[in-house]
C-alpha cells in the first residue's frame, strides 16, 4: 500500500464486500474455492466502482514468480489490507502442505473483510491473519514458531506493503528477532510511488553493514530501543521497475551473516 491504510478507510472496502456477496447465486458459486476468479472480481470492482490499493496483476505476477522460484515454507506479509495479495500468493503455495502464509494487518475492519474474501477463495487453511501492529505481534509470532519446533525458526519470504514510514522500523524488528537468515527473500512494494516512495528503506537495505551499524547506533527504533536491527548481515538488493505504472519493487535476499 505504501501509505497508512486508514487514509483509504472511506467505506469502499465494505462496498466491495456488498458488490461480491450480492452477486447472483450462480455467479457467487463460481467464485467459491476459486482464488483467481475472486481476484478478478476484486479487480473488476477496483476498475469500475472504486479504486482499491491492491498490488494488481503486474506486480502480483512478478512477486508470484519469485515465490514459485524460491518455494518458501513460511511467508510473512506486513500490510494485509483486504487480503488480495494474501490470496494471490497463498494460491501459489496451496499445493505445498508445509507452507503457510501469515498476514499482519493493523485494521480489524480490513482484516474482517480479508477473512471473508480468503474464505470465499477457499484458502483459509493456508492463510493466518494476525491483527494489530506488526512490531507488537512479530514478537509473539517468533515465540510461537520457536515453541512449535522447539528450535530457532526464521522466515523464508517477507512481503512489506504498509506505510512507508514503518518499512525500516519493522524491518529492524524482523532482524532483531532473527526472523531473517541467509536465504530469506524480502520484497517491498511502492518503492517509488506514491511519493516519496520508500527512500529510507532503500538506503537501509542497499547500504553496507557499516552503513547500517552507523544508522542503528544513531537512530533509535520507534518500535522500541531494544529492536536495534542487525547490522552484520550481507544483503543483495535490487530495485525492479514496474511498467507501465512508474513504480518499483525492491527485491532483497539475505546472503550471509558476518562473523568476527
Amino acid at each position: 500500500m505504501g501509505k497508512d491504510t486508514t487514509f483509504f478507510d472511506d467505506g469502499r472496502e465494505e462496498q466491495l464486500i456488498d458488490f461480491i456477496f450480492s452477486l447472483p447465486e450462480n455467479e457467487l458459486n463460481q467464485l467459491k474455492g476459486n482464488p483467481i476468479k475472486v481476484l478478478e472480481k476484486i479487480d473488476e470492482f477496483s476498475l469500475t466502482q472504486s479504486f482499491l490499493m491492491n498490488i494488481g496483476k503486474v506486480k502480483g505476477k512478478m512477486i508470484t514468480d519469485i515465490i514459485e522460484k524460491e518455494k518458501p515454507k513460511i511467508l510473512v506479509e506486513i500490510g494485509g489490507y483486504i487480503g488480495y495479495s494474501a490470496i494471490l500468493f497463498a494460491n501459489s503455495i496451496k499445493e505445498d502442505s508445509n507452507a503457510t502464509f501469515y498476514t499482519f494487518e493493523y485494521s480489524e475492519k480490513f482484516a474482517d473483510i480479508a477473512r471473508k474474501l480468503i474464505d470465499l477463495a477457499g484458502l483459509s487453511h493456508k492463510i493466518r491473519i494476525i491483527v494489530g501492529k506488526a512490531h507488537h505481534n512479530l514478537v509473539s509470532f517468533e515465540s510461537e514458531l520457536t515453541r512449535k519446533t522447539g528450535d530457532y525458526v526464521s522466515v523464508d519470504f517477507v512481503f512489506i506493503d504498509h506505510w512507508w514510514v514503518q518499512y525500516v522500523p519493522d524491518f529492524r524488528v524482523l532482524e532483531s528477532l532473527n526472523l531473517i537468515r541467509p536465504g530469506t527473500v524480502i520484497v517491498a512494494d511502492n518503492i517509488w510511488n506514491p511519493p516519496p516512495g520508500a527512500p529510507d528503506y532503500l538506503r537501509y537495505v542497499k547500504g553496507s553493514p557499516q552503513d547500517r551499524k552507523i544508522h542503528n547506533e544513531a537512530v533509535e527504533n520507534i518500535n522500541g530501543k531494544h529492536f536495534t536491527g542487525r547490522w552484520n548481515i550481507i544483503y543483495d538488493s535490487k530495485t525492479v521497475e514496474v511498467k507501465p505504472i512508474s513504480d518499483a519493487i525492491e527485491v532483497t535476499k539475505c546472503l550471509q551473516y558476518l562473523t568476527g
